[in-house]
């Protein structure tokens, strides 16, 4: 019960608790006192031009391109993106960075509920030299595919001592992720990769192997071998690479099938070492 309670505590710790627009759980996040996040482009501004009598203009009419001569001189007025200052965090819905423009970061944010802000409701951008990036940190729910192949069991007594097992584990898991994802611009390319850490809750079936040795504490120890089904529940805290995720957990095996009942580690607790695949985010 120790060790449930200080897992549940490392995942509580991982919980954001950030309110500077609308209460969101999955977001990017800008912060200011990073110099490559302190200022965001708008394309909220507007340039004056002046176009001279006699110059060819190229217009798009109804889906045509047509060509004209200017009879006289004419002012017109082209978007232009403006420097925004970050003053305080922001937290972003969704991003965008593709191979047409490696050095913008395109940034959606969520909607700004003062009214002092709503000038801050539109797409912004963040730039990114040749061969540089930027890092942006996001928190996110995500669900992944996980197993938990290796258990550091702990004595049960005198003649059982700790010992290491290898076991059939599949399931899924659900938990709180914080990613740094780097958006890096190759001149030609766009590329980004991710890392971070993650606590949660994983839940699965587990492949149970009853004989002679692993049922020696039940009151009768079965003589020929035989394979049963146990619920496996495992909350813990895990490590985010490129799609990947190692976790370790305390976990326990709960009997499904009658005849788990007699495995000697049915409803003890245990360490797990696992794997976990989040398919959205697999190898980038």
């Amino acid at each position: 019960m120790k060790n449930f309670a200080i897992t549940l505590l490392l995942i509580l710790f991982s919980l954001p608790s950030f309110s500077q627009q609308e209460n969101e759980v999955s977001f990017y996040q800008l912060r200011p006192c990073i110099p490559k996040q302190d200022t965001v482009y708008m394309k909220t501004g507007e340039k004056k031009v002046l176009l001279k009598e006699g110059w060819t203009v190229t217009e798009e009419k109804a889906g045509i391109t047509v060509q004209r001569v200017l009879e006289k001189d004419t002012v017109i007025s082209i978007p232009q993106d403006i420097p925004v200052k970050v003053t305080s965090k922001w937290k972003i819905g969704e991003v965008k960075h593709t191979d047409d423009t490696p050095g913008k970061l395109y940034l959606n944010p969520y909607h700004f509920t003062s009214s002092s802000d709503t000038n801050l409701n539109h797409q912004s951008y963040l730039p990114i030299l040749e061969n540089g990036y930027v890092r942006l940190l996001r928190h996110a729910f995500k669900w992944s595919a996980i197993t938990i192949p290796f258990a550091i069991r702990p004595a049960l007594n005198d003649t059982i001592g700790s010992k290491a097992t290898t076991d059939l584990k599949l399931g899924a898991s659900i938990s709180y992720n914080l990613n740094w994802e780097t958006f890096k611009n190759r001149r030609f390319k766009a590329k980004k990769n991710a890392m971070g850490i993650a606590g949660g809750l994983g839940f699965g079936l587990s492949k149970v192997s009853l004989n002679a040795s692993s049922t020696s504490l039940s009151d009768s120890p079965y003589v020929h071998e035989e394979d049963g089904l146990a619920f496996f529940l495992a909350p813990g805290v895990g490590l985010n690479i490129r799609g990947f995720q190692l976790n370790f957990s305390y976990a326990w095996d709960i009997p499904l099938t009658h005849n788990v009942k007699d495995w000697n580690y049915a409803n003890k607790g245990y360490y797990g070492i696992g794997l976990g695949v989040n398919l959205d985010g697999f190898g980038k």
